[in-house]
């Protein structure tokens, strides 16, 4: 992880940790012993607030405010506290002050995924207490969060999507304020090589916000990513999108900011996922798809296209960075560097179909992740 990133992580983590009481702060830092991301605690430490702030709010502890809470407190909950809670994340507000001093209202969604990633969090608090003898049995254990695994799969964009957004940036399509139009002006060549990333090299949008413009070389057709372990690899660059981002590049260099970031904000600072989450969800609107589009949608789209093309589920795990490689190399021999290199340099969203329908292509992947013991999801993670 990028020194700059690091130490934005770090502060977040370090306000978070101070609206929790001394206990939770501990399992915080418990996490990092047990090699958990460092942007992996900043989530569990928000779950943790955001778990304590429903147990104040709702009357099920008592207090003012999160720091009250205490492992006392968490001993007298039920289980059906903890589905309350489940059902409380389906849709809820939540009001705070912005850094001008402004009183902001903003409201939240979860999915059965999103609800299932915060239960995880919570599970693993409660086991830690039950470890250290805070809490006599862990409460969470037997509340599951059901997962369709069909649904969440159905998230990935078509051919036609892939054209309407990248039109939606470069011909400024929808209904765009004054305002906005010069935003768009400013920042549209930006965009418009997040996109291309995002959807040509199925990176994830950690990666993506850490790109410096030397990991980037047209020269050599590839980028240098540094992978959630912290790894660094290189990728290939597909040959169809070279030349934009060369455009970029140069357009870049010429910013004078204080930061060697491939991708920087209107402030001038290292882009953050959050941004760039907003950026993408703004340009799907504009475009009229019908999905919800995230830096994840790209990389699912990526995936599934990748492996129908080659038909190598080794070779798409490879190039995506897939963190079960190691597990998948017990079933497939290795991918060259060759191959894995012409892949990518062939790889495009052009009018070319697969040689068989998508339905029969994924009830193969499903059919490797029951192999391998995982969930889809996983898998194409």
């Amino acid at each position: 992880m990028k020194p700059e990133i690091t130490k934005q992580l770090d502060e977040t983590l370090r306000r978070k940790l101070q609206a929790l009481p001394e206990f939770a702060v501990e399992y915080i830092f418990s996490l990092e012993y047990k090699d958990t991301e460092l942007r992996t605690r900043v989530e569990y430490a928000k779950d943790v607030k955001l778990f304590f702030d429903f147990l104040i709010e709702s009357g099920k502890a008592d207090g003012n405010s999160a720091m009250d809470i205490t492992p006392s407190s968490l001993s007298k909950l039920q289980e059906r506290d903890i589905r309350d809670y489940f059902s409380y994340l389906t849709s809820y507000t939540r009001t705070y002050h912005s850094s001008t001093g402004k009183k902001v209202v903003q409201s939240y969604t979860n999915s059965n995924q999103g609800k299932a990633r915060k239960r995880a969090a919570i599970f693993r608090f409660f086991e830690h207490l039950v470890d250290h003898d805070q809490l006599n049995k862990n409460i969470v254990r037997n509340v599951k969060i059901r997962i369709n695994k069909e649904v969440s799969m159905k998230s990935r964009l078509t051919e036609e999507d892939i054209k309407n957004y990248f039109a939606a940036i470069v011909d400024d399509r929808g209904e765009l304020t004054d305002r906005e139009k010069v935003y768009q002006t400013k920042l549209k060549e930006r965009n418009y090589v997040i996109a291309l990333l995002f959807s040509y090299t199925g990176i994830r949008v950690s990666e993506l916000v850490q790109l410096d413009i030397d990991d980037i070389s047209v020269k050599h057709e590839q980028m240098i990513v540094t992978r959630k372990s912290g790894k660094q690899e290189a990728i290939k660059l597909p040959s169809s999108i070279l030349e934009d981002i060369r455009e970029y590049i140069i357009k870049r260099e010429k910013l004078n900011v204080p930061t060697n970031a491939l991708f920087v904000s209107l402030h001038k600072k290292r882009m953050n996922p959050k941004s760039v989450a907003n950026l993408l969800e703004k340009y799907q609107q504009r475009a009229g798809i019908d999905i919800k589009v995230t830096p994840h949608t790209f990389r699912r789209t990526f995936g599934t296209r990748h492996y129908n093309k080659y038909r190598d589920m080794y070779l798409t795990a490879e190039i995506m960075g897939h963190e079960t490689a190691d597990t998948t190399k017990k079933f497939y021999a290795n991918a060259s560097e060759k191959r894995k290199d012409q892949s990518m340099e062939d790889f495009d969203y052009g009018s070319g179909s697969p040689s068989s329908s998508p339905t029969l292509n994924m009830e193969k992947i499903e059919k490797l992740a029951e192999k391998l013991g995982v969930s889809v999801e996983d898998l194409m993670k």
